[in-house]
């Protein structure tokens, strides 16, 4: 099978090529960096510009399959400029990538497209479970950024091919995402949660959510899903196990949300939100999670 992989060089596409390597799969990838063509010595690199609707059309030659990951991070301050170019770059590049696929729809038969997306579509609460058939509202800048990403990649059904949405949760890998963004105050004693701790915070294993792309396009799936483990917990209790993997003390009390509030603003929202989300979905698919508890899936992390 050939796949087209676009943010392959983050932390979830390096995760996937990887795996895709490992069991023969043929890989393609566009990147915004012409420096990164050469990123992956057993795939092929290809250059667009979303913005500039560029795009290097030998990309596509014979391929299967889509995985969509491109955007710019979140975790950047939400300025004006900052939140207009987190937008745009899910948009766009979605838009390029179907305008491109149309244009070339005589010479390809596109399978599937497997695009990320991210819970944060819910609204947050400490009691609601949220499953994949919930009515959506969009009241924040981040359900506004999910709703139209996921909108953009329904167009495909224009193309006639099984269109995932994958919501994911907070990603555990020893090579980036949150371990990676709290890991420094940890190791000096201060892991310490924000707000009232509280509040439910749905995480997945880098390993499962890999699996989960990749089990979507060999079974063919279609729809939407909570990329998710079955085991949420509270902010408290993710902070102080990851104490506990790096040996450390859990600092109480939590910093206060009006303090997170005046330093992030709008942004706080990554920190203090509440998602208790379900993964009953993918589990009826027939998916198998490697990882449903928090302390499985730290030592695996860490021992490895």
């Amino acid at each position: 099978m050939k796949i087209l992989i676009t943010g392959a060089t983050g932390l979830i596409g390096k995760a996937i090529i990887h795996e895709l390597f490992s069991t023969n799969h043929t890989v393609n990838f566009l990147t915004t960096s012409k420096n990164k063509l050469k990123f992956y010595t057993k795939a092929n690199g290809f250059y667009w510009n979303p913005n500039k609707g560029e795009i290097d059309l030998n990309c596509f030659t014979n391929i299967d399959s889509i995985i969509h990951l491109s955007g710019v991070s979140i975790s950047k301050l939400w300025t004006k400029k900052n939140k207009k170019k987190i937008l745009e770059s899910r948009v766009f590049s979605t838009r390029l990538l179907l305008k491109s696929l149309i244009l070339l729809s005589n010479k390809i038969n596109l399978k599937s497209i497997i695009s990320a997306s991210a819970i944060g579509v819910y609204p947050s609460s400490f009691d609601k479970i949220h499953y994949e058939n919930d009515q959506l509202l969009v009241d924040s800048f981040l359900q506004k950024v999910v709703s139209e990403w996921e909108n953009e990649v329904l167009k495909f059904s224009k193309l006639n091919c099984f269109i995932v949405r994958f919501r994911i949760g907070l990603v555990l890998s020893k090579n980036g995402g949150l371990i990676k963004s709290i890991k420094t105050p940890m190791l000096f004693g201060l892991g310490s949660a924000f707000g009232s701790g509280k509040q439910i915070q749905t995480w997945i294993h880098i390993n499962d959510l890999v699996s989960l792309f990749i089990n979507s396009i060999e079974n063919k799936w279609d729809g939407v899903y909570n990329a998710v483990s079955p085991n949420p917990l509270t902010q408290n209790e993710l902070i102080k196990a990851l104490c506990q993997s790096f040996n450390r003390p859990f600092f109480i009390p939590p910093i206060p949300g009006f303090i997170i509030r005046k330093i992030l603003g709008e942004m706080s929202v990554l920190l203090l939100s509440s998602h208790r989300v379900s993964s009953s979905k993918v589990q009826k698919m027939g998916f198998k999670f490697e990882f449903t508890n928090i302390d499985k899936a730290l030592k695996n992390l860490f021992n490895s």
